[in-house]
């Protein structure tokens, strides 16, 4: 960013439509000085930013987009795309600044080629307004004000702040006519700097034709009056520029009336606060009053209750000696009364007292003869419940004697299941061992068989061997394999093994498991003794089985 010094005239090109791209956003009246300045404005969607544009500040009067004060270079935004409006902001750095200087300036968008396409409202740099009072009032000074006074200095309050609405509303009405003077000053320069550029031959051509007398004359009439357009137009933007201070300075007076009010009434609100305080304070004053006026009379209560007490007592004590006196006058004279009444009250109580002693000596008697009939009571008791505990023994005993004969004959059932569990152990054993000399048996004559067949087949094989022995060994009417099956069987054989009942004992020679199984559930055995009761009916077999249990 450097200062405008450059000589060259760039011609201002700014057109209504292009002039309309850029709008700066919030552009106040004046910045402070020495600060950095924010500068918000709106592009709208017919301008394309480029890294070559800038924002400069100009002041206000300006004839060349070069004599900018300063500027800076525009950062676009990548981003963005499409027709939408986009808001952007740029910072210009408080050391490239005006001063305070009273001067009006603008910002101004100006793109690559040099073409403004935006400019926002005037603005200066001026230090804010500081409000000093004429006269500094003590804080400890106790100002009294009345009501109307109060009320007379909101109503000159509300008028002072119509004065500061109107006075705004007009500095933005001459604000508007700034701009719009500004505006016309910027087309008559452009309408200047085109006429001038047609002044200027752009090239030597012979064919150029000169200007008549009248033509020179009406040009320089419109430059005249183009001149004196302008010179108006200076001269009314500095009555504006003047009309402005002016308002400005009536402005920070009203603003410094305004603080005036707003300080005194805060002190008047201040002493009304004090009043309120020492009110509050007397009202304690006389509340602490009153409870002494209270203590005070309670105790001239107390005194006066003492003093009538005291009087009391000095009457009770006077009637007292009085009454002690009438008491030993009432007592000499009625003392002969008393002693026969007395007398008489003797014989009396010595009657109340033979009879009670008779009623004494009855009661005893009573009581004698009561004492004796309890005891006589109280043993016939003892006598009852020594019966009673000797039938509960003998109940006891009893219940015992049954419960051991009970255990008795629940041992003596369980002996003989067990006996009975015993013998058909030994029953079994001894049936195992009978089966194993039964097959041992089988084997032997199996062996024989096998002996006496293999005998045979060699007598048969042999026809010198007598026929004897054929004749011994079988029948004619039999065949010589008509039992070979027989012989040649094997005993060990599941279908061919004998079984034995565990309950009646009776052998099964060619019956298999299942058949067994249904021949044993086919009997009635007794679970407790294990006895067989076919020939009982069902009462009969339930009677049997229940009578263990007794």
């Amino acid at each position: 960013m450097n200062d405008g010094t450059e000589e060259e005239t760039v011609p201002v090109m700014m057109e209504t439509s292009s002039y309309s791209q850029v709008v700066f956003n919030d552009v106040p009246p004046s910045y402070p000085p020495n600060t950095a300045v924010t500068c918000r404005y709106t592009l709208t969607g017919a301008l394309e930013p480029s890294t070559r544009d800038w924002i400069g500040i100009y002041k206000v009067g300006w004839i060349s987009t070069q004599k900018y004060y300063t500027y800076v270079w525009v950062t676009p935004s990548l981003d963005h795309v499409g027709p939408e409006p986009l808001v952007l902001q740029v910072v210009f750095s408080e050391s490239y600044l005006p001063k305070d200087d009273g001067e009006f300036y603008q910002f101004c968008y100006v793109d690559s080629f040099g073409h403004v396409k935006g400019a926002s409202t005037p603005f200066c740099f001026q230090n804010p307004a500081e409000a000093s009072l004429g006269c500094s009032l003590e804080k400890d000074l106790l100002v009294i004000t009345t009501q109307e006074q109060t009320e007379k200095m909101e109503k000159e309050k509300e008028d002072f702040m119509k004065e500061i609405v109107s006075l705004k509303e007009t500095n933005v009405i001459l604000k508007k006519e700034l701009d719009e003077r500004l505006h016309e000053i910027c087309r008559l320069r452009s309408s200047i700097e085109d006429l001038k550029s047609k002044d200027k031959p752009e090239s030597p051509l012979p064919d150029v034709p000169s200007f008549t007398s009248t033509e020179e004359q009406n040009y320089a009439q419109s430059l005249t009056s183009l001149q004196e357009k302008y010179d108006r137009a200076v001269q009314k933007i500095h009555l504006l520029k003047r009309d402005r201070t002016e308002l400005q300075e009536q402005l920070e007076l009203k603003n410094g009336e305004v603080l005036r009010l707003n300080t005194l009434l805060k002190e008047t609100e201040q002493n009304y606060n004090k009043g309120l305080d020492q009110v509050k304070l007397l009202q304690v004053d006389v509340q602490s009053s009153r409870k002494d006026y209270e203590k005070l009379q309670t105790e001239i209560q107390e005194l006066r209750m003492k003093k009538t007490l005291e009087d009391r007592r000095a009457e009770n004590k006077a009637l007292q000696t009085s009454f002690s006196e009438h008491e030993t006058q009432l007592k000499e004279e009625n003392c002969e009364v008393q002693i026969q009444a007395l007398l008489s009250q003797l014989t009396e109580a010595r009657g109340l007292l033979r009879s009670e002693v008779q009623s004494c000596k009855e009661a005893c008697k009573r009581a004698e003869t009561a004492e004796r009939e309890l005891k006589e009571m109280t043993r016939k008791l003892e006598e009852i419940t020594l019966k009673q505990t000797e039938d509960e023994e003998n109940n006891q005993i009893q219940a015992q004697l049954q419960q051991a004969q009970l255990q008795q004959a629940q041992d003596k059932i369980y002996e003989m299941a067990e006996t009975s569990r015993l013998d058909r152990e030994k029953l079994v054993e001894r049936n195992e061992e009978l089966q194993a000399e039964v097959n041992k048996l089988k084997r032997a004559l199996f062996d024989y068989q096998v002996a006496s067949v293999a005998a045979m087949s060699d007598q048969i094989s042999n026809p010198q061997s007598p026929s004897a022995s054929l004749e011994q060994t079988y029948s004619p009417d039999s065949h010589l394999y008509d039992n070979i099956d027989d012989l040649t069987a094997n005993p060990s054989d599941p279908e061919k093994q004998i079984r034995v009942c565990q309950h009646c004992h009776e052998v099964f020679p060619g019956i298999n498991e299942v058949e067994l199984e249904e021949h044993e559930q086919s009997h009635k055995v007794c679970p407790l003794c294990t006895l067989i009761c076919d020939d009982m009916g069902q009462q009969e077999f339930e009677d049997h089985v229940y009578s263990h249990e007794d």
